[in-house]
């Protein structure tokens, strides 16, 4: 009888492994097709072709995943049991699949419910790099196994560890144990100290959380872990781990390239590794072409740092303060490609991009956008007449709103150009008021604002943050009459055999009427010829172009946003801790003393050569002379007389007047006062902005 069971036993078994190797085999057969063929020599897994980003001129800026291999000799044997000892504990031991590693981490996740260990083998990780869709599912898991059972059948261990050494990432920019040991330590691999080498054998598994010149205390703690496994493994023995632990680790300062380039590059890396994965873009041999150009770009890079050195000279600062910082963005009209992008006076001291971080108010260079929506809801036009006065307006629930002016002078009856030409607030907070917050917010969307707006009054005066990215993209609607292009950073992506991975189409969404456009743009160009932004011509800027200052409370921000027919630009001044731009006077740095300068000195030299370009003007617009107190046609009494552009239909004869004590908006709210913050990076503890 007991025979009998286990003859029935040993059938079963034998059934249930034939099974297996049957499902096996069919895999193999369904997959053999899609997997690729194992190299002669694994060295050729190690110099698989870099990421390489190129600008739109065709100048390579940036490669990814240049590693520089290694003879296993010749890395420190100290960290070849580090990393097997943390990464593959049974390396040694298994042909390409560890199965108790594997069931200890499905345990482990089960339990903590979550992927907190993984179970793939040094094998394993080596086959991923003969993969360039790095695709997330079952079937890649399956290609991977086979390729690692191969591996095993091909290659020696050994081969198979100096092959995965020298293709792993350590963070930082580091590709392969040698570049690695340079990076951190300024040595050679096989120089590297017990602790060193417990260090870096810490850093694949998350080269960025664990990295110790950006997490010092995390790595130390990951080293120590490692140290630990080493010990358990029996790879070094107890007192090598305290003589380690208490020795020094030398840990060189980090070396940051100074090149402006970058701001723009890890935006667009940003970018796909989010669409891509990480993996596949450090390790897939991509060609990327970006929208940048080198020219601008430098154009940019010098125009910043002349003039800050130059007002740096002015300003009053405590001792050992940061630096006075810019930011830049210009944009293609026709297409919204982006064509320059600095984040900072230098990528060497301060990585932190501020022309796409949304944490400096506007100030008045937010305005456009509020008198547009008045001009479209209330069917204003630059001719229409409003009254600058004192102004308090009474808001439910919170203290009364009472908005001044710049100069704290009042001009009395004003037509809208003028008072967007001289950046009046009380015209500003009146319009806002009549028109309510909503619609302010709804027109900043149309113009491609996504920033957090707040519902707010204020918002009339800029008091909710945006960044120049957004700033120059909406402000080349404007330019465009009307069309919204999608700003963009990457014209398209190849993989390794050339093939098209991505490719941007770019086509514009017409989200207003050229002639309703038009009287705004006009009304922006008088900005630049005869109001704020007059420095501008009288720098010698002759281009037909537009634009507007913006200038925030205790002059802490600094803007000047403009645009020509081809080109969109903005630019942002400040301290990053958000303290006040003034000279040892008192006087304070404005957008049209601190900003509009590196504007004229980019945009001169990006359009050089090129002739002036005017604006077209669309059937439906006409132009008349006004008298700016009355908005009637001008005639010889006329003390002031200002040139608008308007659309057929306004009777300039009998323009509109806002009423002079308007009704405030019972369902608005806004925030009471808050106190002086320093913090940059949160823009609803700042005052309001009242500046032009």
């Amino acid at each position: 009888m007991i025979g009998r069971l286990l003859h029935t036993l040993n059938l079963l078994l034998l059934t249930l492994v034939l099974v297996v190797v049957l499902v096996v085999a069919g895999l193999y057969f369904w997959l053999n097709q899609d997997l690729p063929q194992l190299p002669k020599n694994l060295e050729q897994i190690n110099l698989s072709l870099p990421t390489e980003i190129y600008s739109s001129d065709g100048e390579r800026i940036k490669i990814l995943g240049e590693r520089h291999p290694i003879a296993l000799e010749d890395i420190s044997p100290f960290f070849t049991k580090a990393i097997t000892a943390v990464e593959d504990s049974r390396f040694y031991r298994h042909s390409g699949i560890d199965h108790r590693g594997l069931v200890r981490a499905l345990w482990t996740n089960l339990r903590q419910k979550r992927i907190a260990q993984g179970g793939s083998t040094i094998t394993q990780q080596l086959s991923k790099n003969l993969f360039f869709s790095f695709e997330r599912n079952w079937v890649r898991k399956i290609k991977e196994l086979l390729i690692a059972f191969q591996l095993e059948a091909t290659f020696n261990k050994d081969q198979i560890l100096e092959a995965y050494c020298n293709q792993i990432y350590f963070g930082s920019g580091a590709y392969g144990v040698e570049e690695a040991a340079q990076v951190y330590f300024r040595k050679r691999a096989r120089d590297l100290t017990l602790f060193q080498a417990a260090l870096l054998a810490g850093l694949p598994n998350s080269p960025n959380n664990a990295n110790p010149f950006s997490h010092y205390e995390r790595a130390m703690r990951r080293t120590e872990y490692v140290l630990n496994r080493m010990v358990s493994e029996n790879l070094v023995t107890v007192e090598e781990r305290e003589l380690a632990l208490q020795s020094d680790i030398d840990l060189v300062n980090p070396q940051v390239e100074s090149d402006p380039n970058l701001y723009f590059v890890n935006q667009v890396l940003e970018q796909i590794e989010k669409d891509y994965g990480k993996e596949f873009v450090h390790f897939g041999g991509l060609k990327i072409l970006t929208t940048l150009d080198t020219r601008y770009q430098k154009l940019a890079f010098k125009s910043a740092r002349n003039h800050l050195e130059a007002l740096e000279g002015r300003v009053a600062r405590e001792p050992g303060a940061g630096p006075l910082q810019a930011a830049l963005v210009s944009i293609e009209n026709k297409s919204g490609a982006v064509r320059a992008m600095l984040g900072g006076r230098d990528y060497s001291h301060s990585q932190f991009n501020r022309a796409v971080s949304n944490n400096r108010l506007p100030g008045s260079s937010f305005k456009p956008f509020v008198y547009f929506t008045a001009m479209e809801e209330l069917g204003y036009s630059p001719a229409t007449v409003v009254k600058d006065e004192p102004l308090t307006i009474d808001i439910p629930g919170s203290t009364p709103w009472s908005p001044q002016n710049f100069d704290e002078e009042f001009a009395g009856d004003i037509v809208l150009k003028k008072a967007l030409m001289k950046s009046v607030n009380i015209v500003s907070a009146k319009l806002i008021n009549e028109v309510g917050p909503e619609k302010v917010i709804r027109t900043a969307r149309q113009f491609g604002i996504k920033s957090p707006l707040g519902k707010n009054l204020s918002l009339a005066l800029g008091t909710s943050g945006v960044s120049p990215y957004e700033m120059a993209s909406a402000y080349s609607v404007i330019a465009n009459l009307g069309i919204y292009n999608e700003p963009y950073l990457i014209q398209h992506i190849e993989d390794f055999q050339g093939n098209r991975l991505y490719e941007h189409y770019y086509q514009g969404v017409q989200q207003f009427l050229p002639d309703a456009l038009y009287p705004l743009l006009n009304m922006m160009q008088g900005v630049i010829d005869r109001g704020t932004g007059r420095t501008v011509r009288r720098m010698g800027f002759r281009h037909p172009a537009g634009g507007k200052t913006g200038t925030t409370n205790d002059f802490k921000d600094a803007w000047f946003n403009g645009f020509t027919k081809d080109i969109s630009t903005s630019v942002w001044v400040g301290f990053d801790d958000n303290e006040s731009m003034k000279n040892k006077s008192g006087k304070g740095l404005t957008g049209a003393s601190a900003a509009a300068p590196i504007w004229v000195f980019f945009m001169q030299k990006a359009l050089e050569g090129k002739s002036p370009v005017k604006f077209p003007v669309p059937e439906k617009v006409k132009f008349a002379t006004v008298d700016v107190q009355t908005g009637y046609l001008a005639d010889e009494f006329s003390l002031e007389i200002l040139k608008v552009a308007v659309k057929e239909g306004v009777d300039l004869s009998a323009p509109p007047v806002l009423p002079e004590e308007p009704e405030p908006d019972e369902t608005e709210l806004l925030p009471a006062p808050v106190e002086k913050n320093k913090d940059s990076l949160n823009p609803e503890k700042r005052n309001a902005v009242s500046n032009p």
